[in-house]
């Protein structure tokens, strides 16, 4: 029988117990043939011990482990999956979180083979803890930056070239989907709930006080950009939209007021020393874009990412001091 799903899940130092709720969430699932699912465990490095046997006896799906020599990151791990993959479709998760419902596997093969998708999406749970020692959950309806509720079609993937980027150890998947977003020829967005993040104060993206936000920032702009020179030779067309709504979008992130707090100098000046290096190669779209279509992004990405704060610059004095745009200039957009 042909291989429906593949799910890929990179792991590091994931023990079995970890690992548990996981399989167990996907053993659970209803309204689909266990038997054409596979489930690829990816372990990143060598050091780290093989999965028993026996443990994956506990499930009813096919499951093999690849591992890869060195540690190389969650999206070398990926890949090694996707590499091994034989599915009509992949889906990758998180060794340490689960999918939310029973169904959630039946529903997105049957749109995806309804619709002919490349990609299938839908919203996906973030754990977060409270002041009463329990959690709440926040909900993620649409978002193209975490892997977290999405499903591929493998072959789409294959024809074109879709892979992590060996370079990237963090932010890969904000590289890989969004290439996957724009070379998808059919994008379906269910209105579900797929996958819970569970919370983990150790894992990477929430020990320090969440101090990766501000850390990996400058390779959130490098793996944005380095996906732009993937799409750009196929659809140089909407650069300009992708352009402007990424300036707008570093702009507002750099005046919350996190980010201008004191114990975050230094941080904000590494991301706008590295945004105004990484834009420098697209900012003829930015310069050539009608001052109207400006404006209407303007509106939008403040509304989305700034409503209820306050400009300490207007665009144009941040652009021009990152050098972007000077006094020389006529800017694309100025507070009157």
């Amino acid at each position: 029988m042909n291989t429906l799903l593949s799910i890929v899940i990179p792991r590091y130092r994931e023990t079995e117990k970890e690992l548990f709720p996981l399989l167990s969430s996907i053993h659970g699932q209803v309204g689909i043939d266990h038997s054409v699912l596979e489930v690829i465990v990816a372990t990143d490095g060598k050091e780290n011990a093989p999965l028993e046997k026996e443990f994956f006896g506990l499930f009813d799906f096919p499951a093999t482990q690849v591992t890869l020599e060195t540690n190389s990151g969650p999206g070398a791990a990926r890949q090694a999956g996707l590499d091994a993959a034989s599915g009509k479709y992949v889906m990758f998760c998180d060794a340490d979180d689960t999918l939310h419902n029973v169904g959630v596997l039946q529903a997105m093969t049957k749109e995806a083979d309804a619709s002919a998708a490349d990609l299938v999406s839908s919203s996906w749970l973030e754990e977060i803890p409270d002041s009463h020692g329990g959690f709440v959950y926040l909900e993620h309806p649409k978002e193209n930056t975490w892997m977290h509720g999405k499903l591929f079609h493998r072959l789409f993937l294959l024809d074109n070239g879709i892979r992590f980027h060996d370079t990237l150890r963090v932010h890969e998947d904000s590289y890989f989907l969004s290439i996957a977003a724009d070379f998808a020829k059919e994008h379906r967005h269910m209105p579900i709930t797929s996958y819970v993040w569970k919370y983990h104060a150790d894992s990477i993206t929430r020990r320090n006080k969440g101090a990766y936000t501000y850390e990996s920032m400058p390779e959130f702009i490098r793996a944005c950009t380095l996906a732009w020179n993937v799409i750009e030779p196929r659809h140089p067309d909407r650069m300009q939209a992708k352009v402007i709504q990424f300036i707008l979008y570093q702009y507002f992130i750099c005046h919350l007021p996190n980010w201008q707090a004191k114990e975050h100098a230094h941080q904000l000046r590494t991301v706008e020393e590295a945004f105004a290096k990484a834009i420098a190669p697209f900012l003829h779209y930015w310069k050539s874009a009608p001052r109207q279509a400006v404006l209407e992004a303007y509106n939008t990405e403040r509304q989305r990412s700034f409503a209820g704060s306050m400009e300490q610059e207007t665009l144009f004095e941040w652009l021009c001091r990152l050098n972007i745009e000077s006094s020389h200039d006529i800017p694309a957009f100025q507070h009157e």
